[in-house]
């Protein structure tokens, strides 16, 4: 692991830009297998999902080649964090359900995942993907069939939701994640032109109706906002356009009986008794606790309790978890706190959609993160400003860095 403003041992900004423009197909193939582990989350190898090996693996070979960039406030804010949670799991006093496990994730599998990310953003700042639209609808009839021909090995009967498709995920709202994270980045290659901002919104639309997942088109809806440059009133009529789409097919489950369902019973009373708690002691409660809780108390909340480690608001969880410390990991590596204008453009989708989703226990989640913060630095000032990556050509960033000195 380096800092962004450090090259390797002996080699000039010059040598590293040109020996990161050159293809590599073996790069790209363990991209695409890394997508393909990603989404098979029902099989297991020793106690561990695919993509987590594969992360694992990644990590492995990046640090081999010095080849991922961080910075001290990620290392130290997240240092911070997890020691906090740590000790508040240890010496809080309060009960805890699977600590151990939260305690792995956020320690070993979570940083792997948004650090192989920070790699791969950097590296596809200056390569083509491998991957467009046409893959991923390819994939999207895949998952879909997987669940309706009940794939072996791949595919499981998920209870929640029996109506939306899932596929190989766990769960719709990780189907839906998937399909968001590999479109933007897609999207963000184009030229990101109102056809481009099209196609995006055509696959998460469908991403929507088959997963059943109310709340992508909110980070869908800020990425043609603040990523298409210009074309305000073609943006305002897109934007117009998915809010529509949103009330003709959601409104049922979102007035009425099913909404005063969702306040009383479920997110509504969730939230009123975790600001409670939260209130009540601001340090924090450490890892495992909100499953200890809400399967313990006598007040039934919907979606909570045993099985469930987390509540719906990522920024609130964090807070429960560690307190402060939790915020501020937060803020940082879901808001781009730090990382300048265009990082924050490029990750606020993330941190809107954590309003309404546990984001922070998704691994692909902190892929993306990680992939969205190198990209983003490393395309200069303009966020909607495509990066010019094939042949030996170098970017405007890249020529100021030639005379400055400083590596991306």
């Amino acid at each position: 692991m380096r800092r962004e403003d450090e090259l390797p041992f002996g080699t000039t900004v010059r040598e590293s830009i040109r020996s990161e423009n050159g293809d590599s197909p073996f790069a790209n193939l363990f991209f695409l297998v890394g997508l393909l582990c990603l989404s098979l989350q029902f099989v297991s190898i020793g106690g561990a999902q695919p993509g987590q090996l594969w992360a694992l693996a990644a990590l492995t070979l990046f640090f081999a080649k010095n080849s991922i960039p961080v910075l001290g406030r990620e290392i130290l804010v997240y240092g911070l964090f997890l020691s906090t949670a740590v000790w508040l799991t240890l010496y809080s006093g309060y009960a805890h359900v699977k600590a151990p496990q939260q305690v792995m994730k956020f320690a070993v599998v979570y940083p792997a995942f948004f650090l192989v990310g920070r790699h791969l953003g950097r590296y596809y700042l200056k390569h083509k993907l491998p991957i467009g639209y046409p893959m991923i609808v390819l994939f999207f009839v895949f998952e879909i069939a997987v669940q309706k021909f009940e794939a072996p090995v791949i595919y499981k009967y998920v209870y929640f939701s029996i109506d939306a498709i899932h596929g190989s995920f766990l769960e719709r709202n990780w189907f839906a994640l998937f399909f968001f994270a590999v479109s933007y980045m897609v999207f963000l290659q184009s030229k990101r032109k109102p056809v481009d901002a099209v196609l995006f919104l055509a696959i998460n639309v469908a991403n929507a109706l088959v997963s059943e997942s109310k709340s992508v088109l909110i980070p869908c809806g800020i990425v043609v906002l603040l990523q298409v440059r210009g074309h305000t009133g073609i943006k305002m009529l897109l934007v117009a356009a998915g809010s529509a789409f949103y009330v003709w097919r959601f409104a049922p489950e979102l007035s009425g009986h099913m909404l005063d369902e969702r306040i009383k019973d479920e997110r509504g009373l969730a939230f009123v008794i975790s600001t409670g708690i939260a209130a009540r002691d601001w340090l924090g409660h450490g890892f495992g606790f909100v499953e200890a809780y809400f399967s313990g108390t006598g007040i039934y909340v919907m979606g909570l309790g045993k099985g469930v480690n987390s509540i719906f608001l990522t920024p609130l969880d964090f807070f429960l978890i560690a307190g402060i410390p939790g915020i501020l990991v937060w803020l940082i590596f879901f808001c781009g706190f730090g990382f300048g204008w265009v990082a924050t453009a490029s990750v606020i989708p993330i941190a809107a959609w954590s309003f309404t989703n546990p984001m922070h226990q998704s691994e692909l989640t902190y892929l993306l993160l990680g992939y969205l913060i190198s990209y983003s630095r490393g395309t200069g000032l303009d966020a909607s400003a495509p990066v010019e990556r094939m042949g030996n050509s170098t970017t405007r960033r890249q020529n100021r860095l030639l005379t400055t000195g400083i590596s991306s």
